[in-house]
């Protein structure tokens, strides 16, 4: 194949893996409530505060967990997320992440929130709060449903979850 041929070829395979990723949403981040925003009407996205979709479990800490400080905590819920494959912190401010999630193939762009809420440790039950997007389209074909579980699944093996 001519060199030309291949060079286009990779330009335009490296345009459209670029045209995949998006903006970061202007909604990421804690809500004015407290909370981080509801998941659209598409069904591409988990939000475990908002258990959405309907049967989605909350993230319940353990008392291990309970044990560390926020700061603490936080750090942990950072390591687990980034051990998920192809999942970079993008922004890490108080009690809140956002991480970003690339597809292997396309390099799609998802965004993953973990929240604190500020009173959680007031709460009998205290939860911590994740949400999966994706950026683009309609459909993830269940990718960020079982990104939250991997990471329910690594959060309970480390203790921080009461499975």
């Amino acid at each position: 194949m001519p060199f030309r041929l291949r060079l286009s070829g990779l330009l335009a395979a490296a345009l459209a893996a670029a045209s995949c990723s998006g903006s970061p949403p202007d909604t990421a981040g804690p809500t004015a409530d407290g909370g981080l925003a509801p998941c659209p009407e598409t069904p591409n996205c988990v939000h475990t505060g908002d258990r959405h979709p309907e049967g989605t479990d909350p993230f319940r800490l353990s008392p291990e967990a309970l044990q560390h400080d926020d700061d603490e905590l936080l750090d942990l819920l950072a390591e687990e997320l980034v051990s998920l494959p192809r999942t970079s912190i993008r922004e890490r401010e108080g009690h809140w992440i956002h991480a970003e999630a690339r597809s292997r193939v396309f390099r799609f762009v998802d965004d993953v929130e973990i929240l604190l809420p500020a009173d959680f440790r007031q709460d009998e039950h205290p939860e911590v709060v994740v949400r999966s997007a994706s950026r683009l389209g309609q459909s993830d074909l269940g990718v960020n449903a079982d990104r939250v579980a991997s990471l329910r699944r690594s959060l309970e093996d480390r203790g921080l979850l009461i499975p």
